[in-house]
């Protein structure tokens, strides 16, 4: 009897668990890359121009990348557009300092006009970003600013620059890139780390603000990525920042398998675009109320989030031991010089 009872209130409690699951997840219309207009800040190269190649081959109708140089620009549209013969997508470039808002308006406004031909932007990836990946207080205020400046308040400025006219339309989807170092931040990474966490709040709050109107919000957290920026920050990585990154041995993944990915993710729709399975593993872990948009997936976190607790726990310590161990090293020759 004792035994049916028990068996009776787990059943009940499944049951409980597998309706609240299901009516939790959000079940968000497909969106339709082909014959879309979409913008990609950062297109030049890396994860914007490898994402904006996976839109021209899938037969979007205009992408248009932007980036600062227009020589470096003007290469990469030739690339593209090599790409868009078989499909007739139009590719255009438009110069942009996403750290200036008002370069940002001047430039959506050309967009928005003339290179979707006033059809308007149905698509916004928000790619441009840096990092200098070193020691606090060995990174100048004025690199700290920057990095804000570019990686947060780039975001920021091209989206109060084209949401007004997506609201109005009552349609539209903007990507914002974050980092897996938002999630995961270690040392070497504090102010990127900061700004990138800043952007996936962002993303988030706005998805909640705008998603009744027609207009959805995403957000990516690449981890490594082979692209000339991840060569650019091994130069300057602090030495306890290499050797956390290179702990586990993983290679970097591909600008193209992170562009295939987040454009994969926007036609079915995710709010949190992972790539690899340490990543997703790590969205998994520390979801909270971000909002659900798979059963399967929201049931595994549900089963799971204790052990991939403690499993993150784990790897926050052998970072930490890595950090101690990296300044232990350097502290040394001076106490062996005052002996």
């Amino acid at each position: 009897m004792l035994f049916l009872l028990v068996a009776g209130g787990l059943a009940v409690a499944a049951a409980a668990v597998l309706a609240v699951a299901v009516w939790s997840v959000q079940r968000v219309p497909s969106f339709s890359v082909a014959g879309c207009h979409a913008l990609v800040t950062g297109g030049s190269s890396g994860i914007g121009l490898e994402t904006a190649r996976q839109l021209v081959r899938q037969g979007a109708g205009a992408v248009v990348i932007s980036a600062r140089r227009a020589d470096v620009l003007r290469a990469a549209v030739e690339e593209l557009r090599a790409e868009a013969g078989r499909n007739g997508t139009q590719v255009f470039y438009v110069e942009m300092e996403v750290g200036d808002e008002a370069s940002v308006a001047r430039a959506v406004n050309l967009v928005e006009t003339t290179m979707t031909g006033g059809a308007g932007l149905d698509l916004v990836v928000c790619s441009a970003g840096f990092s200098i990946p070193s020691r606090f207080l060995e990174t100048p205020a004025g690199d700290v600013r920057r990095m804000l400046e570019v990686n947060f308040f780039g975001c920021v400025h091209v989206v109060r620059a084209v949401l007004p006219a997506m609201l109005q339309r009552r349609r539209g989807r903007i990507v914002l890139v974050s980092s897996l170092a938002s999630r995961c931040p270690i040392a070497g990474y504090s102010s990127y780390a900061a700004a990138k966490a800043a952007v996936r709040a962002f993303a988030h709050s706005l998805d909640m603000e705008n998603s009744c109107l027609g207009v959805r919000f995403q957000v990516v957290c690449p981890p490594d990525i082979e692209t000339p920026g991840l060569q650019s920050e091994n130069l300057l990585k602090s030495p306890e920042c290499k050797a956390i990154s290179s702990f586990g041995g993983n290679a970097p993944y591909t600008a193209e398998a992170m562009g295939r990915c987040i454009v994969k993710n926007i036609k079915r729709y995710r709010f949190d675009v992972a790539l690899g399975s340490d990543a997703v593993l790590l969205s998994w872990g520390s979801a909270g109320i971000e909002p659900a948009t798979s059963l399967s997936e929201l049931l595994f976190q549900f089963l799971f989030s204790g052990w991939l607790r403690l499993i993150m726990a784990a790897y926050s310590k052998v970072h930490y031991r890595i950090v101690q161990r990296v300044r232990g090293e350097e502290a040394s020759p001076v106490k062996d010089k005052e002996m």
